[in-house]
């Protein structure tokens, strides 16, 4: 697993209800984007829209935020972006991520205020379809994803699989251990970002999910039943 310490353990618990034992190799760490003042003020101007693009955002916008205004609506990627904000927020119906987000928001933005507090290197597509929309987009750094300095490479010896959840794990898994590594064991990756991500970096990818994490766990676990077979 490839995901920050503090984002392992759903992805944990899925793997070892599937029969898998998880190893944490963590290629990502997060730190306080230059923007926090700035989000703060914009949720205190009361925009028509928060849309929030990961589990990590959400749960850094609410430790940020104090009430939120009744007449903002919060948006987010999926169901597990959803529990880690107030009230019920707009979630894809069909499939997770970015562009199925945009789907459901775009006949409802035009001309509204939309706060986006994002990654610093996250995928432009979310901001640029908003504004395209109709919306007046801010969009502010709220986080950091950087490269751990080290990371233990013997625990990659005994893996059959390794799991990527985003390009910015990819990109930190390639710093880390180099791409072919990941080219030796099975590879996952949830989204259509993070499979280009890996592909660009000479990444194989031999299982793919687009509706999360359960979803590729599932697949993950046949693949890997398959090569033991």
């Amino acid at each position: 697993m490839t995901r920050a310490a503090e984002e392992a353990e759903e992805l944990e618990r899925m793997l070892r209800e599937r029969g898998m034992e998880p190893v944490r190799f963590p290629c990502i760490a997060f730190e306080d984007g230059p923007d926090l003042e700035r989000i703060r003020q914009a949720i205190a101007e009361e925009p028509d829209f928060i849309v929030v693009s990961s589990p990590h955002a959400a749960r850094r916008l609410g430790d940020l935020m104090g009430r939120t205004s009744a007449r903002t609506r919060f948006a987010a990627v999926g169901e597990a972006t959803a529990r880690s904000l107030p009230g019920s927020p707009i979630v894809p119906t069909k499939g997770v991520g970015a562009e199925a987000l945009l789907e459901v928001l775009a006949p409802l933005v035009r001309g509204k205020r939309v706060l986006f507090p994002r990654a610093e290197r996250s995928t432009p597509g979310l901001a640029e379809g908003l504004g395209k929309a109709g919306a007046l987009v801010e969009s502010r750094i709220l986080y950091k994803t950087i490269t751990p300095r080290t990371a233990d490479l013997s625990l990659l010896r005994s893996v059959a699989a390794i799991t990527f959840a985003s390009g910015s794990a990819v990109r930190g898994f390639v710093d880390l251990a180099g791409a072919d590594v990941a080219n030796r064991q099975i590879v996952a990756c949830i989204g259509a970002n993070t499979a280009e991500e890996a592909g660009k970096a000479g990444i194989r990818v031999d299982v793919y999910g687009s509706a999360g994490l359960s979803e590729l766990c599932d697949a993950l676990a046949l693949a890997v039943s398959a090569r033991k077979g």
